[in-house]
């Protein structure tokens, strides 16, 4: 009876060191990176054109510099060159950010589904005087992803080996679960020997 009491115990203290190595990463938005994506639905396929890139202020607390380049309105208008919304926005306890209109730009939503990814939807719509018709691009859906400054108009996105977990977490949580088993095991057969 004893003995299934200390391989319980064992059990137990293996799984608190092992456990929590392993479970998935929270949603949250990584403190200080540089987030860069791409607008789906604009039929652009040579970056930066279609894309959007922000950052997230050193504290994690707001999303800043969201810059949407080259976006197509419906129709025949577009919005040429990057698109910067000046104005910084709020993270919020859910990790939603959004919504916020600054002139033609709208970030009507966005959040942090995954750590290291971010999506939402964004508009940008401005009517000018007559003859020139208005310009509206209709809500559209972004996506990004945390990684490094882009270098000469180039992204560079993170190594996908890399882990937000490193590898000898899990094997020193099994090292030390192998430990105090072997440590309950040799107590409890002395023990019995010693009767």
């Amino acid at each position: 009876m004893k003995a299934i009491r200390i391989l319980g115990l064992a059990a137990a203290v293996a799984a608190v060191l092992f456990l929590p190595s392993t479970l998935p990463a929270s949603a949250q938005p990584i403190d200080g990176s540089y987030y860069a994506g791409v607008i789906p639905d604009t039929g652009c396929d040579d970056p930066p054109c279609g894309s959007v890139s922000f950052r997230v202020s050193p504290d994690g607390s707001q999303v800043r510099q969201f810059t949407a380049y080259d976006v197509d309105g419906i129709g025949t208008c577009h919005f040429s060159g990057p698109q910067e919304y000046h104005e910084d926005l709020d993270i919020e306890e859910d990790y939603s950010f959004g919504p916020g209109t600054e002139g033609a730009f709208a970030v009507v939503s966005g959040s942090f589904p995954e750590e290291g990814s971010a999506q939402g939807t964004l508009r940008l719509a401005v009517d000018l005087p007559p003859p020139v018709p208005p310009c509206d691009t209709g809500v559209l859906p972004w996506t990004a992803t945390a990684g490094n400054e882009p270098v000469g108009g180039i992204a560079v996105l993170p190594d996908v080996s890399d882990s937000s977990v490193p590898t000898y977490i899990p094997l020193a949580g099994l090292a030390a679960a192998a430990l105090v088993a072997l440590t309950a095991g040799g107590w409890h057969a002395r023990r019995r020997r010693l009767r």
